[in-house]
C-alpha cells in the first residue's frame, strides 16, 4: 500500500496516539498532559475508529497507541477499539498507571481480556508522582501478571531525578528481578535486549522528569540536565510522524506536550478536516517542519535572533521542553511568523544537507526558491 497523503507530504504518520481521555485517577504534579479527576474530555469509539482508519488508508500505519489520561477509564470502548486496530494488522500499544491492578487476581483477570482483545504491548507508569495516587503493588500486581501473557512488550516507564525515591534500582528491588534499561546514564539508548524466556521483552523506560505542562513548574532540582547542551540540538523524530488524537478530537503533532489549542502543533479538529488536508497543513508550516527536520532548539535560537527580547529558560533537560517554551510563546511565534522565509530556507537547506548524504530526495520547486 503507499501513500495517498499530497506528494509535498514528506513528514507523514507511520504510529497514531489516541489521547483517549484526559481524565485520570491521579493528578501527578509532573503531568504532561495535566490529566486530572476534573477533567472529562473523552473521544468515543467512533471517533477513535474513523480516524485510525483513515490515517491507515492513507499510510499504513505500525503502531496505534492508546494513551490518555487512563485510557482504561473508557471501559469497553477501549477493549472494543484495540479489537478493532488489531484486527487491521496494526501493532497496539495501552500506557496504563495500572490502577485496576489492586490485587494480583484483579492484574491476571485485566491482563487476560487485553491480550484476548489483540493487544500487543503494554507499558505502565510509576514514579514517586503517581504513588499519591496510585499503590506501587499496582503495577507490580500487573507486571507480574503479564509474564507469560504473550506481549511483545512489557515496560514500565518511570521518570526519575535526582530528588526520586522510586529510581530503576529500587524498581527492580521492588519487582524481585533485574530488568533491561532502556537508557545508559548519558541519556543514550541501549542496545535492545533479547527477548525473555517467554519471547517479551521486559524493560524500564528510565526517563527523566521533564517540566513540561503541570510539571513546568517544578524545580530544577527534579530534573537532570544532558552534560552536553549540544546534545539538544536535534531533529524532532515525533513531530507529525507519531501524530496524536487529542480527547477533543484534535489531530495534534505529538504526544509529548498537551499541543491541544497550541497555535503550532494542533493542525485542527477532525470533525471539521479529513486526515490527509490535516497532515498537509502540518507539512505546508514552516516551523512545524523546522521541529520535525531542525529541531526545537533551532526555533529557540531564530526567535530570539529575530526578537532579542525574548527569554527562556537558562537550561533544558530535553527538547520537548523547549518545544513546549517556543510554540506556547505568543511574542515567539509571532517573531518566527514574521520570518518565515527564513525559516523555509533553513528547512530547504537542511533537506539539501540530507540529500548530498543520500537520506532524502531532491527538494521542491518551493524550497529551492526558498534558498
Amino acid at each position: 500500500m503507499t501513500s495517498s497523503y499530497p506528494g509535498h507530504c514528506e513528514v507523514v504518520p507511520s504510529e497514531l496516539t489516541i489521547l483517549t481521555t484526559s481524565e485520570c485517577d491521579a493528578k501527578c504534579a509532573h503531568c504532561l498532559m495535566r490529566s486530572s479527576p476534573e477533567r472529562n474530555d473523552t473521544l468515543t469509539l467512533d471517533q477513535i475508529i474513523e480516524t485510525v482508519e483513515t490515517a491507515h488508508a492513507a499510510n499504513p500505519l505500525l503502531t496505534v497507541v492508546f494513551a490518555g489520561g487512563e485510557p482504561t477509564a473508557l471501559g469497553d470502548d477501549l477493549l472494543d477499539a484495540i479489537a478493532h486496530v488489531a484486527s487491521l494488522g496494526i501493532r497496539t500499544r495501552l500506557v496504563t498507571n495500572a490502577t485496576w491492578a489492586p490485587t494480583p487476581a484483579d492484574a491476571r483477570a485485566f491482563v487476560k481480556t487485553l491480550r484476548e482483545c489483540g493487544l500487543d504491548e503494554i507499558n505502565f507508569s510509576a514514579d514517586d508522582f503517581h504513588l499519591p495516587f496510585i499503590p506501587l503493588d499496582n503495577v507490580i500486581n500487573a507486571w507480574h501478571a503479564c509474564k507469560g501473557a504473550g506481549f511483545e512488550s512489557v515496560v514500565i516507564a518511570l521518570a526519575s531525578g535526582p530528588r526520586s525515591k522510586i529510581t530503576p534500582e529500587t524498581m527492580m528491588a521492588a519487582l524481585g528481578e533485574e530488568v533491561a534499561l532502556t537508557y545508559d546514564e548519558d541519556g543514550n539508548m541501549n542496545p535492545f535486549p533479547p527477548p525473555g524466556p517467554d519471547g517479551t521483552n521486559y524493560l524500564i523506560a528510565n526517563n527523566y522528569i521533564y517540566r513540561i505542562g503541570r510539571g513546568r513548574g517544578l524545580r530544577e532540582t527534579y530534573a537532570r540536565f544532558p552534560d552536553d547542551p549540544r546534545k539538544l540540538n536535534q531533529a524532532c523524530p515525533w513531530a507529525i510522524r507519531t501524530a496524536a488524537l487529542s480527547a477533543k478530537n484534535h489531530l495534534v503533532a505529538c504526544c509529548g506536550i498537551e499541543a491541544e489549542g497550541n497555535e503550532v502543533l494542533d493542525f485542527g479538529r477532525r470533525a471539521d478536516h479529513d486526515m490527509t488536508s490535516l497532515v498537509a497543513k502540518a507539512n505546508d508550516d514552516p516551523l512545524v517542519l523546522a521541529i520535525a527536520t531542525l529541531g526545537p532548539s533551532h526555533l529557540m535560537k531564530r526567535a530570539q535572533q529575530f526578537d532579542p527580547s525574548l527569554e527562556f529558560r537558562p537550561a533544558y533537560s530535553a527538547i520537548c521542553e523547549i518545544c513546549e517554551d517556543v510554540t506556547t510563546s505568543p511574542q515567539a511565534v509571532a517573531a518566527l511568523r514574521a520570518n518565515a522565509n527564513v525559516i523555509k530556507g533553513d528547512v530547504a537547506a537542511a533537506k539539501i544537507v540530507r540529500l548530498f548524504a543520500g537520506e532524502t530526495q531532491e527538494p521542491t520547486k518551493e524550497e529551492a526558491v526558498a534558498l
